[in-house]
């Protein structure tokens, strides 16, 4: 169990690089959002290949609804960076992706069933929530030296839509009975397909073969391989468990904005942000615990 709760880590390391890579390195939005999506769906779909992993009709269907799920939680991922910054879109969503699937885990699935793991982990999911919501928290109205609330509403609404697409993919595939292995393939399909939605329906604003489009292919293929982690983590300790772990990226994610994007915080959100991640850090000892009963 020690060794499974520890590679579903991994994603969360990964996913923090990834949206650092984006706010490092932004660009027109329809490039960016593209090249993001071919990185991911191409690294998906050679990962499958290179797993061995068998395709089918149900997985097809199911994996391909799972991509384009995934499509439209990154499209509005990237609109809260914009809106409000990386280093209050990552915790909120984290916090808010957490409740999500955790609570369909337990009520799906029947997770933490066992004597005491119930009132431990739904503690310890409090937990990193309440962590993750107090490093998004804000002084003024807004994000940055020039606090603005129609960018703070923007930021909210964007990461709120974000977090129910990503939140809810995992657990959609333990519903119809789709095992992780055999939707990696389906969904880098689903995740081209919105590639090509994203280039016909956002802004033609700029041309996609432009700059900083590397930097965006290679947060896609980041993705790409925390995502096939996390979906064998699912299935190694639980939905509620192992997607609770892959979403602690947001603690790589905000010190990485802080420390190397240079995001503006106060005194006071630097200290709510301190303590965010103490008591984030808190919550995933007892979560570790309550998985291993």
């Amino acid at each position: 169990m020690a060794m499974n709760i520890a590679l579903a880590l991994i994603p969360s390391v990964l996913w923090g690089v990834m949206a650092l890579l984006l706010g490092a390195f932004p660009t027109d939005p329809r490039r960016q959002n593209t090249m993001v999506l071919l990185g991911a769906g191409t690294g998906s779909i050679l990962a499958a290949l290179l797993l061995g992993a068998p395709w089918y009709g149900r997985s097809l269907v199911w994996g391909i609804v799972c991509g384009l799920m995934w499509t439209g939680g990154q499209i509005f991922m990237l609109r809260a960076y914009m809106a409000w910054g990386v280093a209050l879109t990552q915790p909120l969503t984290s916090a808010m992706q957490l409740s999500i699937n955790a609570m369909l885990g337990i009520v799906l699935f029947g997770e933490w069933r066992a004597p005491g793991a119930m009132p431990l982990g739904l503690a310890a999911l409090l937990l990193i929530s309440i962590g993750g919501t107090a490093c998004s928290w804000q002084e003024k109205a807004g994000a940055g030296p020039e606090p603005d609330a129609a960018a703070r509403r923007r930021g909210l609404i964007s990461t709120t839509i974000t977090s129910v697409l990503y939140g809810s993919y995992a657990s959609v595939l333990r519903e119809v009975e789709v095992p992780s292995d055999h939707a990696l393939g389906p969904m880098g399909i689903g995740v081209l397909l919105g590639a090509v939605l994203t280039m016909v329906v956002l802004p033609r604003r700029e041309p996609i073969a432009g700059p900083r489009r590397l930097p965006a292919f290679g947060a896609g293929a980041v993705w790409c391989l925390g995502n096939a982690l996390m979906l064998w983590a699912t299935g190694k300790v639980g939905v509620a468990t192992g997607f609770t772990l892959s979403q602690l990226g947001f603690i790589v994610a905000t010190l990485g904005a802080l420390l190397i994007l240079h995001e503006h915080r106060s005194r006071k959100e630097l200290k709510a942000t301190a303590a965010g991640i103490v008591v984030a850090l808190l919550g995933l000892g007892m979560l570790g615990a309550a998985a291993s009963l």
